[in-house]
């Protein structure tokens, strides 16, 4: 059964940890194709969004996402805004740790699972 509070009362997003915001933000494949674009240098918001099937006002709204999870930095330049890769993102380190630690539990659990298959006789 599932737990109903979790489901029902989700955590403000003023509430909500870096790790949160940032799984949250990378969740969305139009900002993880984002992010990759960013990848590649700093970008206007009209330059990233060339090539991708949405309007320019949800690039903003994925960029501002991007920007909230710290993933993303603006840098204002005359009238425009530069969109760069955060230098250190936080997220992104607590991601990995959480991914590593996680990565131990399945780790074991496959472990036994060869054991287990491994002791079964042929059939």
């Amino acid at each position: 059964m599932r737990n109903q509070w979790v489901t029902s009362h989700p955590v403000p997003r003023n509430r909500r940890s870096s790790l949160d915001r940032t799984l949250a933000a990378l969740s969305e494949p139009t900002r993880r194709r984002l992010i990759e674009r960013l990848g590649s240098g700093p970008h206007r918001a009209s330059d990233a969004w060339r090539g991708l099937r949405i309007s320019r006002p949800a690039v903003s709204r994925h960029l501002r996402v991007l920007r909230r999870a710290g993933l993303v930095s603006v840098v204002p330049r005359g009238r425009e805004r530069i969109y760069q890769l955060a230098r250190e993102p936080q997220g992104i380190a607590e991601a990995r740790a959480y991914f590593e630690r996680v990565g131990v539990f399945w780790d074991r659990a496959l472990d036994a699972f060869k054991r287990f298959a491994e002791q079964e006789p042929d059939r």
